[in-house]
């Protein structure tokens, strides 16, 4: 997230997401993290502007001491002090290649919090640019599945961006799913989409 992007439509459809889902309870204890790649200008009315924006109390973002330009190791190691349901809102998205930004969230640290809590929901805002959406989503789950364990994935996918759901557990996702389908009923075949990787359905054998 950058302050100059504050305000805008996508804030306004990310809130609206995440509070249909809060009323029905989909969503344990939200933690939010702005992933601010402009940390020490934002003031306090930015955060409270932003938290309005998502339809969220203050209390429910993340606070820092760390910057996350600056010592990014710090800044996760503060978000994986919670133990809650996450939304974590990259400028971009998911890297997908070598070299992530700071607009960027990393595979391995998306991984570190659902292996911190397998049983939590992770949310994650993911803008496309130049692709088609679902393509875009197939390529971020793919590099996700080469550099981690399996995993289970909803995403909600527009023109030209996606929010992301992921956890460990199918169960904590399956309730988003249905939620979706019952309200989008057919536009639901063109918005939601489920992604279970191999690794995650041979666990799931495993354990049967």
């Amino acid at each position: 997230m950058n302050l100059k992007y504050l305000g805008d439509a996508l804030d306004h459809w990310k809130g609206s997401i995440i509070s249909r889902l809060r009323e029905r309870n989909l969503l344990h204890q939200l933690k939010v993290d702005q992933m601010a790649t402009d940390f020490p200008q934002w003031g306090e009315i930015d955060h409270s502007i932003y938290a309005d924006l998502l339809r969220i109390d203050r209390s429910m973002l993340v606070r820092h001491l760390q910057d996350l330009g600056r010592n990014r190791k710090a800044y996760f190691e503060e978000i994986l002090s919670h133990e809650s349901d996450l939304f974590l809102d990259p400028d971009t998205g998911i890297c997908t290649n070598s070299r992530p930004g700071v607009v960027h969230l990393k595979a391995s640290e998306l991984h570190a919090t659902l292996d911190q809590t397998p049983t939590r929901i992770v949310m994650v805002y993911q803008h496309v640019r130049a692709q088609k959406t679902r393509d875009r989503v197939l390529e971020v789950m793919d590099y996700l599945q080469q550099k981690g364990p399996g995993f289970h994935a909803y995403s909600y996918e527009s023109a030209s961006v996606a929010m992301l759901f992921f956890s460990r557990r199918p169960d904590r996702l399956e309730p988003i799913g249905e939620f979706y389908k019952h309200m989008l009923d057919w536009h639901a075949s063109q918005r939601i989409w489920h992604w279970q990787s191999p690794a995650a359905e041979l666990k799931l054998m495993v354990h049967r």
